[in-house]
């Protein structure tokens, strides 16, 4: 399983469901998919409970190489399946199927005690926030490149990591692969072992 460091003392960051909300904010190539799947897959190994929504299915395979056992992973496929998914631990929705995963969460059995993961914010065309905005979330993807999500940005989050620029954030200067964390966890900068 990958790690999360703080590049300044090398030492493990870890998160937990006290640290949500948190936003990932990266565009593509930098780093914050990796680092998102990494912070779920950790979450997992914490025995929290996660219902993932992911626009791509490499996220899942990432996933499931980081954990290293899928004994206690569902993938919905069916709406007619999510009966059998409460059964598991985490259940992945089938990859860009956001009418799958808008059923799921408007299900209150399904999102009872679960983390809600949505990854790749950018690729959703309709709008989601007033859905997850009052469980425990975490979003990421790409934010500038879909106005829509623009409630996200402005909610307040206990933890943001942004990878690239993003308008009303603070910059700081940082190298590929590289996020600065503003939040409960404090400010430092962080990347993926």
């Amino acid at each position: 399983m990958r790690i999360i460091i703080d590049v300044l003392t090398k030492e493990e960051v870890k998160f937990s469901k006290t640290d949500l909300p948190i936003l990932i904010h990266g565009k593509e190539h930098s780093g914050a998919s990796l680092l998102s799947i990494t912070v779920a897959a950790l979450l997992h190994k914490d025995l929290n409970k996660l219902l993932i929504f992911t626009a791509y299915p490499m996220a899942r395979e990432e996933f499931l190489k980081q954990i290293d056992n899928s004994e206690n992973i569902f993938y919905l496929e069916k709406e007619e399946d999510l009966v059998l998914a409460l059964k598991y631990q985490t259940i992945f929705i089938q990859s860009g199927n956001i009418d799958l995963f808008i059923k799921t969460v408007k299900n209150i059995e399904a999102v009872r005690d679960r983390i809600i993961f949505i990854k790749n914010i950018e690729t959703i065309n309709i709008p989601i926030y007033n859905l997850i905005s009052t469980h425990p979330f975490m979003v990421s993807g790409d934010f500038e490149s879909n106005l829509l999500h623009k409630d996200f940005i402005n909610l307040k989050y206990n933890n943001k990591i942004i990878f690239n620029k993003l308008q009303g954030e603070e910059q700081v200067s940082l190298e590929k692969y590289q996020a600065f964390v503003d939040g409960k966890i404090g400010k430092r900068i962080i990347t993926i072992k």
